[in-house]
C-alpha cells in the first residue's frame, strides 16, 4: 500500500475495532445477564460463569464484525468527504477503486477472521458450552429453578417453590415425579435448603409429606416427615457419545452428515444449511463494504453533506441482511436454495463496486439569450 492507502487503512482499523467492541459489549451484556443467575442464585463457581460467557462470544462475533466494518467505512469515508480530503485525493488522480482499496483489504482481513471463528473456534466453544451446561444442570440444578413457576428439571420431574429467601432457603416446595406413570410421587414441604454433598446436589426438605399413588389399586400412600433429602442430580449421562448439534460440529460433519445415523438423516437439511451459512456469512464483509463504498464514492461531492447517501447505504445493508436471513430459512427447508447464500453477497458486492463509477448526468448549460 502507498501512504494514502495506509492512512485510510489505519483509520478504518481503529474505527472497526471500536464499532465491533461496542456492538460486542452490548450483545455480551445481554448474554451475561442471562447467565449471571448461576452466581447470584446458585452456588456455581465464578469460573464457570466466565467460561460460559466466553463460549457465547463466537456465536455472534462473526455476525457483528461485518456490521462493525460497514459502520467504520461509512464513518471514515464520510469524515474524509466532509473534510474535503477525498476531494483532494480525487483531484490528484486517485481512482474510486484506489480509494476503495484500503476498505476492501480490511474486508479481506475481517472475512479471514470470520472463517477462523466459524470453522474452528465456534464448534470448540459450543462443545465446551454444552459440557458446562450439563455440569451446571447436574451439579447445580437449583440455579435454573424459578420462583413461582413450575420448573421441569427433567422429563417427568417438575419442581415448584414459592420464593427463595435471602439466605438461600426455598419456601413452599412442591415436587412431582412422574417418571413412572403407574406410581407418581408428589412431595410437599414448608421449606428446604440446597446442600452440596460428595454424592451430588441434595435438597433438604423440612416439615412435609410424600404422597405416592398406585394407579392400579387407586391407593394413595402418604408419608409425613420432619426432614427428607432429595437427589437433584437426576440428569443421568447418556449411553455412548451424545449426538452433536449443528453448531457443535466442524464443517465436515455439517456438509457430509452420517447417513447411517437416523438423527443425522432427520436433521439433514438443517445440518447442510448451518454448514453453508458458516461458509457464506464472512462474505457479508465484502458485500457491506461495497454497499458503503458505492454510496459514498459515487456521484459528485455535495457540500450539504452525505446524509441521504448514508441513509440509503444503511437501508441497503439492512435489506441485504434480512434477505440473507430469509435465504437461510429457505435452505433449512430445502438444500436447493443453498446457492442464494452465496449469490446474494456476490451480486450485491459487484453492484456496489459498479456503483462507485456512477456519475450523475451533466445538465446542459443555458445559452445566453440573443440580444
Amino acid at each position: 500500500m502507498d501512504r494514502i492507502s495506509l492512512y485510510i487503512f489505519r483509520h478504518l482499523v481503529v474505527a472497526t475495532v471500536m464499532a465491533t467492541a461496542i456492538l460486542t459489549f452490548a450483545i455480551w451484556l445481554t448474554q451475561s445477564l442471562r447467565l449471571i443467575e448461576i452466581i447470584v442464585d446458585g452456588s456455581a463457581p465464578f469460573y464457570i460463569f466466565l467460561r460460559m460467557v466466553a463460549d457465547t462470544l463466537p456465536n455472534f462475533l462473526s455476525f457483528v464484525m461485518p456490521i462493525g466494518l460497514v459502520c467504520a467505512v461509512l464513518f471514515t469515508y464520510n469524515r474524509m468527504l466532509s473534510d474535503t480530503e477525498m476531494v483532494v485525493m480525487r483531484a490528484v488522480g486517485i481512482s474510486p477503486l484506489g480509494l476503495a482499496r484500503p476498505a476492501l483489504a480490511l474486508a479481506l482481513v475481517v472475512a479471514g477472521i470470520g472463517y477462523a471463528m466459524n470453522l474452528l473456534v465456534l464448534p470448540l466453544a459450543n462443545q465446551d458450552y454444552r459440557k458446562l451446561q450439563e455440569l451446571v444442570e447436574s451439579e447445580y440444578a437449583t440455579v435454573f429453578l424459578r420462583a413461582g413457576q413450575f420448573n421441569e428439571v427433567a422429563t417427568g420431574v417438575t419442581v415448584y417453590f414459592r420464593e427463595r429467601t435471602r439466605n438461600g432457603e426455598l419456601d413452599g416446595i412442591l415436587i412431582h415425579d412422574n417418571r413412572q406413570p403407574d406410581d407418581p410421587v408428589t412431595m410437599i414441604a414448608d421449606r428446604g435448603v440446597v446442600a452440596q454433598t460428595e454424592a451430588g446436589t441434595r435438597v433438604m426438605m423440612f416439615g412435609g409429606n410424600r404422597q405416592q399413588l398406585d394407579r392400579e389399586t387407586g391407593r394413595l400412600t402418604t408419608l409425613y416427615f420432619e426432614q427428607y433429602a432429595l437427589n437433584l442430580q437426576i440428569l443421568e449421562p447418556e449411553l455412548g457419545p451424545p449426538w452433536q448439534r449443528a453448531k457443535e460440529r466442524f464443517i465436515g460433519g455439517l456438509l457430509f452428515p452420517d447417513l447411517d445415523n437416523p438423527r443425522d438423516v432427520a436433521e439433514y437439511a438443517r445440518l447442510k444449511s448451518v454448514g453453508h451459512q458458516l461458509l457464506s456469512t464472512p462474505l457479508l464483509a465484502f458485500c457491506f463494504v461495497a454497499v458503503a463504498l458505492g454510496a459514498l464514492l459515487s456521484g459528485d461531492y455535495n457540500r450539504r453533506g452525505q446524509g441521504k447517501r448514508l441513509a440509503s447505504a444503511l437501508i441497503v445493508v439492512v435489506l441485504v441482511q434480512a434477505g440473507f436471513f430469509a435465504a437461510t430459512s429457505l435452505t433449512r427447508s430445502s438444500v436447493a436454495f443453498t446457492a442464494l447464500l452465496y449469490a446474494l453477497p456476490v451480486v450485491v458486492f459487484l453492484a456496489g463496486l459498479a456503483a462507485m463509477y456512477l456519475r450523475p448526468p451533466r445538465r446542459p448549460r443555458r445559452q445566453p439569450a440573443a440580444t
